[in-house]
């Protein structure tokens, strides 16, 4: 009887451990600004379209993330940055894309912020830091397996305030990641 009772106790820990971290996300810890400090933003429960993956196309693999949300109720509505080469470990150089090395969006959906929409960019396009690279997992569609990493950069924001006006901020950023990468067979 206590073999199952110790059982049990192992098992209800180890569930909140994976309840509590996430699979899937990005850390954003931002310097300073009106973000200041680290916010973990994770997919949507429920929402198929809450999303965070990694793209391998022409030499050059793109993070990608659409509606993910932090405890404190922030989305990003959309996530990008851009680097060359295929996601193995070690130092990658960024991928110049449109006016930076890609971007970091926020729409305030419930209209309880000053702003309507925040568009960023990564301006620096410093390298991006790729630190596990998971084994493939085969599926009938796709293989997929799961890439870690880190980069820190500077980030360009544009604000949109609710009253029409413009404003912009520049601060740096450190982001932490892990993501899925698919591949269709």
């Amino acid at each position: 009887m206590k073999q199952h009772n110790l059982f049990l106790i192992f098992l209800f820990f180890v569930t909140i451990s994976f309840a509590q971290n996430p699979k899937y996300f990005l850390e954003i810890t931002f310097n300073d600004g009106d973000f200041k400090g680290t916010h973990i933003f994770v997919p949507e429960k429920g929402n198929y379209t809450s999303q965070v993956n990694l793209e391998f196309h022409k030499g050059v693999s793109n993070i990608n993330a659409s509606k993910l949300v932090s405890k404190n109720g922030m989305q990003i509505h959309y996530f990008t940055r851009h680097f060359l080469g295929e996601p193995t470990k070690g130092t990658h150089n960024a991928k110049k894309h449109t006016s930076g090395c890609g971007s970091l969006n926020f729409i305030d959906l419930k209209s309880n912020q000053p702003y309507k929409k925040i568009n960023g960019d990564f301006t620096n396009c410093t390298s991006t830091k790729i630190t596990n690279v998971g084994s493939w997992k085969k599926s009938y569609v796709k293989n997929k397996r799961d890439v870690s990493g880190s980069f820190t950069d500077t980030v360009t924001f544009e604000y949109r305030m609710d009253d029409g006006t413009k404003k912009i901020i520049k601060t740096v950023v450190t982001v932490k990641f892990t993501v899925r990468e698919s591949r269709r067979i």
